[in-house]
């Protein structure tokens, strides 16, 4: 198999892809990126653009004038772990920045301390330089102590505060007054969940920072089987920050309105089948459907496109309600998923449906889902992915492997409940 190369793609509306030229060939065997060629960054210094890049567990350097034509660096590796102060075999995904109090240029990179058992070691690592070619080690930025890796570090500056994106199977991150911390966890910590991968490098296009994780598999295309690197971007993520409300995520403007543009399937509630419970419906609008039985009521909607984009407005108005969104479901209700939103436990899941009603959970989130006021709800089908945004503060991404097609469905648990302002539209 050949090693992983750097390529590169532009877009002007995070929808459509021109690619460029590759940027960086693996080399020969015995040169510094033989194998391994991974994460880096590209900075811009007097017109000239520097890309440095993991290359077999060291951080290398090409540059380039144009950014299509691009030459490695001689000196290659540039910055690389002595077994002394950061560990030689784990050293990766530089990040690189010009820090002003400094006057230097700083690089961030995932490594592990030498002090400490691996399993704890993970930290992000700094070197400083004053010419993006000479470097010197400095102690890490942060050395939590709480996992074996601090991968694809970025620290950037936004809502008054610095925020490092790290990876830890998961997107996390921490707030901090300055780089020197001391790093603050939220309650929220993580940036979606673990399928979406590698969302902590996100861009800035001068107003906005948007994320491009993407799509992990699956071992034996199972929804038990382990995560495997490699698959398709996710929805880029449209990234805001707040001191108090911490990270929020919710779809790029670009992709919410395209969706929107696209052709609608017509009034779902026209053909609705009320399976439990008492509803009241508003065919031929988009005022939406209300369940007013107190035990809670299930009310299946036609089958959809394999492919769909669905969005509404959830109101729960009781805290010990819960609310159920069935995908892909048989007729009979024995197969299919359900996403459950619990207010009372602030719980956010999605599950496969089985015999017993109780399956493990596939992934979930924690998260505050309001009693007595709308949660907007974005639900992405495509093939087996499944994407989720919650009140365009948080996400779920999910392979859906076993069930391709089937039912769609809003159930209410102990409690009324209503749907406002749906919309869904095919992707096919």
């Amino acid at each position: 198999m050949q090693p992983p190369l750097i390529a590169h793609h532009v877009s002007r509306d995070l929808l459509h892809w021109e690619a460029r030229p590759n940027v960086v060939e693996p080399g020969r065997a015995g040169e510094p990126d033989c194998h391994n060629n991974a994460t880096g960054c590209v900075v811009e210094q007097a017109g000239r653009f520097y890309l440095f890049y993991t290359g077999n567990q060291n951080v290398c350097l090409a540059t380039s004038d144009d950014l299509d034509h691009w030459s490695k660096h001689q000196g290659n590796p540039v910055v690389q772990g002595d077994d002394k102060l950061y560990e030689r075999a784990n050293f990766r995904d530089p990040f690189v920045f010009y820090y002003e109090p400094d006057k230097l240029w700083w690089m961030l990179f995932g490594t592990r301390t030498m002090e400490t058992p691996g399993q704890r070691a993970g930290c992000v690592g700094l070197a400083k330089s004053k010419d993006l070619l000479n470097w010197e080690m400095q102690p890490p930025l942060w050395s939590p102590r709480i996992g074996p890796h601090c991968d694809c570090p970025q620290l950037l500056e936004a809502a008054g505060c610095w925020w490092l994106l790290y990876l830890q199977r998961n997107t996390r991150f921490r707030a901090c007054d300055s780089p020197a911390g001391p790093y603050r966890r939220h309650a929220t910590r993580n940036l979606g969940t673990m399928l979406a991968a590698a969302g902590s490098r996100p861009g800035f296009d001068g107003t906005r920072w948007i994320s491009f994780p993407f799509v992990g598999r699956q071992q034996g295309e199972s929804e038990a089987g382990d995560f495997e690197y490699a698959g398709p971007l996710a929805i880029p993520r449209q990234l805001s920050f707040s001191v108090r409300g911490g990270v929020a995520e919710r779809p790029a403007n670009e992709v919410l309105a395209a969706v929107r543009a696209l052709p609608d399937l017509g009034d779902p509630f026209a053909t609705a089948t009320p399976v439990t419970g008492q509803w009241t419906l508003s065919t031929g609008s988009r005022a939406g459907v209300e369940s007013t039985s107190p035990a809670g009521g299930l009310l299946l909607l036609p089958a959809l496109p394999s492919d769909v984009y669905l969005e509404f407005d959830l109101a729960l108005p009781q805290k010990d309600s819960d609310f159920h969104l069935i995908l892909r479901a048989t007729p009979d209700l024995l197969h299919g998923y359900q996403l459950a939103l619990h207010p009372r436990t602030g719980q956010a899941s999605l599950r496969p449906i089985s015999i017993w009603d109780i399956d493990r959970v596939m992934v979930s989130r924690s998260m505050t889902i309001p009693a007595g006021k709308l949660l907007k709800v974005r639900v992405f089908l495509a093939g087996s992915i499944v994407e989720v945004f919650l009140g365009d503060r948080v996400s779920l991404t999910a392979r859906l492997y076993t069930r391709r097609e089937g039912l769609t469905g809003f159930e209410f648990r102990d409690g009324v409940g209503a749907i406002r302002n749906l919309q869904w539209r095919s992707l096919v």
